[in-house]
């Protein structure tokens, strides 16, 4: 008699001989086309049923080798961020997941629907079922709660256990990574239970026929309040931080701009494009204490009270599909208006509304905002040109000509990563960029996002150009080597800008900040903020197999990053090194000493 499985009647039967071949299927099925793979001793699991089912054409994700976690999660990150699908990453029990690191915390802050994973030490008894303990390192990888290691910084974790259906739980963690507000889960696989057997088959349901939970639509009488009061201020703006992770909404936020001449500003907080920046509208608004009526979309941390806060009287309106901001304890934000919805559908609604608003009267006013953003684009853009060629007639090089180069070689579709930190507003005046999903930041605070996540959006792309912009210091942070290496490995090329001024920004700039008249800067001893002379990044990548070149005169920038672009655009990863000041010679050309 045929053994009988239980399920429901909806779900989907697949072939499998072991819990880890649903595993796959259900990644793969659920949206994951990478599965970015560490080895270790406890999960061979993954390679082994990749490869049955590649072999079997069974649905499975690519592993891909990479030679450090840190890498792999950035990867992830940054296939995540392009293809806005998860991904996935499988390292080696409490270790792997603690060497992480970093990454684990960008993962969380930047809502990326990740999948994270790790083997766990097996537990069994020695021969008494496959995947038992067969090392005696295995007694040493276990610690009180594994989970908790990351608990802070996902969704949900999950411990796979003997009672649960494994591609049942798989699409179950990708509901919850993919639905609003997004964001990392962790799964732990104990290799006893992935080793599991099947009797040929078994029985689960997709991440999709879970179901995504679709974003809110504001209350329509919500909607009209915030059109009127947009309309009817003088001097109205719209801030936003992270609308952008979502494309779609890079397009109403335009729609609504457009209709009501409302300006755009970047939050402190950007990581995603999130209005062309070359329209009369971007970067022409007041500031928040300026404004009279303000559009906060997703936009996190706009201001620091109380010097630059809304005035009193600014009607204040604030989309956020998480709009307590429960994953961050002190939000002293205040707001008239508070939309629990994601930016694309607060502004599609705002917009509707409006439309049947508008009066002559209206329109007029409309007119003259308009009319004003357009002259003070056109300032804007003047002085940022004529800063850019101020720089570079100066010798020693200044970062702005570096970043204002660079600029020059993006196409529209290039996908640039800005992890440059100290010189990021100079990369943000000058890359142009015009399209959503074509500039991207961390969303977090730690150092070492910029070389994982532009090998995980190159895979997610392959088609497009990646440039990275990255500080010497932030670079650095990130275990480049490893990323190089793969993307040499699997041609899966990007090119790398580092801004080399040997400084740390918090311990030169920042120090200054905090002591102003101290011991250390009274006797310019910036120990700890200087790391000079730096490495030579062009050799380190020309030692992972890729091309490598530094540069130290203004004139030599252009070419070189053109001659990166050739090699990338040939399958090898390049890197140029942009020779700059320290931070402190820096703030002294500043003063004129």
């Amino acid at each position: 008699m045929a053994e009988t499985i239980s399920h429901d009647a909806r779900w989907g039967e697949y072939a499998a001989e072991e819990w880890s071949d649903a595993m796959v299927q259900s990644m793969k099925l659920g949206g994951i086309d990478h599965l970015f793979f560490v080895s270790g001793s406890e999960i061979a699991f993954w390679q082994e049923s990749i490869a049955k089912a590649n072999e079997r054409n069974w649905p499975a994700p690519k592993l891909v080798t990479v030679p450090h976690e840190s890498v792999a999660l950035n990867a992830a990150l940054g296939s995540a961020m392009i293809r806005n699908q998860p991904a996935a990453t499988a390292v080696h029990v409490d270790v792997g997941t603690l060497n992480y690191g970093g990454a684990v915390h960008t993962a969380w802050r930047g809502n990326y629907p990740v999948l994270i994973t790790a083997g766990t030490g097996p537990r069994a008894y020695a021969g008494s079922m496959a995947g038992a303990r067969n090392s005696a390192v295995q007694w040493v990888q276990e610690p009180r709660d594994q989970g908790a290691i990351l608990r802070q910084y996902t969704k949900v974790d999950h411990r796979l256990e003997h009672q649960d259906n494994p591609g049942f739980m798989v699409s179950r963690l990708l509901q919850v990574a993919m639905s609003e507000p997004k964001g990392p889960v962790y799964l732990t696989v104990p290799r006893e239970s992935a080793m599991l057997k099947f009797p040929g088959k078994t029985y689960f349901p997709m991440r999709d026929e879970l179901g995504i939970a679709r974003p809110a639509w504001p209350d329509p009488a919500d909607a009209k309040r915030a059109a009127q009061w947009l309309i009817e201020a003088r001097n109205p703006v719209i801030y936003c931080g992270t609308a952008g992770r979502n494309p779609e909404a890079v397009a109403e936020i335009l729609r609504l701009a457009e209709l009501l001449a409302l300006p755009v500003m970047d939050s402190d907080r950007i990581d995603r494009l999130n209005f062309p920046n070359d329209h009369d509208l971007y970067g022409t608004g007041p500031e928040i204490k300026d404004a009279d009526a303000i559009l906060m979309l997703e936009a996190l941390v706009p201001y620091i009270a109380p010097s630059a806060a809304p005035k009193p009287g600014c009607k204040v309106i604030w989309a956020e599909a998480d709009p307590v901001m429960s994953a961050y304890k002190t939000m002293d934000f205040q707001a008239d208006l508070w939309l629990p919805v994601t930016a694309a559908a607060a502004a599609r609604a705002i917009h509707d509304a409006a439309t049947a608003l508008l009066s002559k009267t209206d329109m007029s006013r409309v007119a003259e905002r308009r009319e004003r953003s357009a002259a003070r684009k056109h300032e804007l853009m003047q002085e940022n040109e004529r800063q850019a060629q101020e720089a570079g007639r100066r010798n020693p090089m200044h970062p702005r000509w570096v970043a204002y180069q660079l600029g020059k070689i993006l196409e529209p579709e290039t996908i640039l990563l800005d992890d440059a930190l100290s010189n990021s507003d100079y990369v943000c005046s000058h890359h142009g960029r015009t399209r959503a999903g074509t500039y991207f930041g961390s969303g977090g605070s730690s150092g070492g996002w910029g070389a994982g996540a532009a090998l995980g959006a190159k895979f997610a792309a392959p088609d497009r150009d990646v440039v990275l912009a990255t500080g010497d210091g932030y670079f650095m942070f990130g275990t480049p080597m490893p990323a190089l290496w793969t993307a040499s490995h699997y041609k899966a090329p990007f090119l790398t800008l580092v801004f080399v001024n040997r400084s740390y920004t918090t311990g030169t700039n920042g120090l200054v900040r905090t002591y102003p008249k101290g011991v250390a800067v009274r006797n310019q001893n910036f120990e700890g903020g200087v790391f000079d002379p730096p490495p030579d990044f062009a050799k380190l990548a020309e030692s992972a197999n890729g091309y490598g070149e530094t540069v130290r005169e203004p004139g030599e920038v252009a070419a070189a990053l053109k001659r990166g672009l050739d090699h990338v655009h040939k399958g090898t990863p390049a890197l140029i090194a942009a020779y700059l000041p320290t931070l402190v010679d820096e703030m002294k050309l500043r003063q004129g000493m």
